[in-house]
């Protein structure tokens, strides 16, 4: 069992048609290139929507293109991974899956002060009492008030260790009026993702559907205008 492939065309007329217009083939490819890698682009970032549980701008518009050129016929469609702007390390579990880096906050708790009590490199796991945004990210709100709980500038402080005469385990918590209230749970098990954004599948779509149109309109440009 196999696939037969043919062609029935006059290839003649197609090498006459090569010739002929030979001078304009890597303008039209390089234009085809581009606007394909643009396609590509807008395909992943919009795809990011459904990869993601609400993703932010930032994850939105997470990839750029660099272009190809008349003698360098390659284009790159990729997340940016500059500092300060990595994307890519955000999309890369997403994209293979894996064990998930520390976030920002999880960094920031493991700078302040705390009873000694918590595992090295811990997760932070939020509980109800924490407050996000419409993308579920700890709010910088939230950071501020704990710190300035922990620092005692204000009232209900905050700790961040392991709650004398109780049975719970290590996090960050908020004393108030005898009450104990959790808002983080500190854990070493680092959290996992699953692989669910196929940027390669998407692509590949992208490419057979665009390309040809794409070349087609920009060959037909070049030689119209040709001199």
């Amino acid at each position: 069992m196999g696939i037969q492939l043919s062609i029935d065309q006059d290839l003649k007329r197609f090498d006459r048609f090569l010739n002929n217009n030979r001078k304009q083939l890597p303008f039209a490819t390089s234009v085809a290139i581009n606007d394909t890698a643009f396609d590509i682009r807008t395909a992943l970032n919009k795809g990011t929507l459904g990869a993601f549980n609400k993703p932010t701008k930032f994850t939105q518009k997470a990839f750029i293109v660099t272009k190809s050129k008349k003698t360098n016929l390659v284009a790159h469609t990729f997340a940016v991974d500059k500092a300060g702007k990595d994307r890519a390390r955000y999309l890369r579990f997403g994209v293979e899956g894996g064990q998930r880096p520390p976030k920002g906050f999880e960094r920031y708790f493991a700078g302040l002060p705390n009873d000694g009590t918590i595992p090295s490199n811990s997760y932070f796991m939020p509980t109800s009492l924490v407050k996000t945004d419409g993308s579920g990210n700890i709010t910088r709100a939230t950071l501020k008030r704990i710190t300035a709980g922990i620092n005692g500038s204000v009232r209900g402080g905050f700790f961040i260790g392991t709650p004398s005469n109780s049975n719970k385990p290590p996090g960050v918590y908020r004393r108030s009026r005898e009450q104990l209230y959790t808002y983080f749970v500190a854990t070493a098990n680092k959290p996992n993702y699953t692989g669910r954004f196929n940027i390669e599948a998407i692509a590949s779509k992208v490419v057979q559907r665009r390309f040809n149109q794409h070349f087609n309109k920009a060959m037909s440009k070049a030689i119209a205008t040709a001199k």
